[in-house]
């Protein structure tokens, strides 16, 4: 028998609160970790792949500031809204450069080998009374040059 009772997410950090009759297992959707072991090819990559994401925030930049130059002359003053958003759009965008800008630098000075994280994926993970949590939170799975390296199990 599975019951479930809704409660306040920020409250206690998880959505449901599962109760399970003594023995049971369910089965979760759980967020693993990827990471990457950082070769000099894959190094190239993530630089590559920073620098296309930059050249987007940058195009994106001088979108905005296009549309309110175009909005300007078309209408003269900008209404105080749209004005605030596009600031605020601008604003985050920048924000989004200089943080791409700081994993760049940091792309470069970790050493070879070094593992990071680059994405989280949802595995279907089963839990059973008696397991140790910790265990089920180190999951992780490890790639190298492309392939799956290893697949850490807690």
């Amino acid at each position: 028998m599975l019951t479930l009772c809704k409660k306040r997410e920020r409250d206690i950090g998880l959505s449901l609160f599962l109760h399970l009759k003594r023995g049971a297992s369910l089965k979760v959707i759980k967020k693993i970790p990827v990471k990457v072991v950082l070769t000099e090819n894959e190094r190239e990559a993530q630089n590559n792949r920073l620098d296309h994401q930059l050249e987007r925030m940058e195009r994106e930049v001088e979108q905005f500031h296009f549309e309110r130059k175009k909005m300007e002359k078309k209408h003269g003053s900008l209404p105080s809204n749209i004005d605030e958003r596009l600031t605020q759009e601008v604003r985050q965008r920048k924000a989004k450069i200089q943080t791409l800008q700081y994993h760049k630098e940091q792309l470069e000075i970790l050493p070879d080998f070094h593992e990071f994280t680059i994405e989280e994926i949802e595995s279907v993970v089963e839990v059973k009374e008696g397991m140790e949590w910790k265990k089920l939170q180190e999951k992780e799975i490890v790639i190298e040059n492309g392939f799956v390296k290893r697949v850490r199990d807690g």
